[in-house]
């Protein structure tokens, strides 16, 4: 199963991939250390979890 750990700093917002829950926690934990909030775990649905990120902000490229 693969996992996205979305999240957001003062300017940015990222989404990133784990294939495993332990993995996705780990990281999730990391970032809240790193400053990061709003930081949420979504399973195998890339779609909500790029729309969540496109409502908040503007896509970054």
């Amino acid at each position: 199963m693969t996992y996205f750990i979305l999240a957001r700093d003062g300017t940015s917002q990222i989404v990133l991939k784990r294939d495993s829950e332990d993995a996705a926690e780990k990281k999730a934990r990391e970032l809240k250390e790193m400053g990061w909030f709003d930081v949420e775990i979504r399973e195998d649905n890339p779609c909500a979890g790029l729309a969540a990120l496109t409502e908040r902000s503007q896509t970054l490229q």
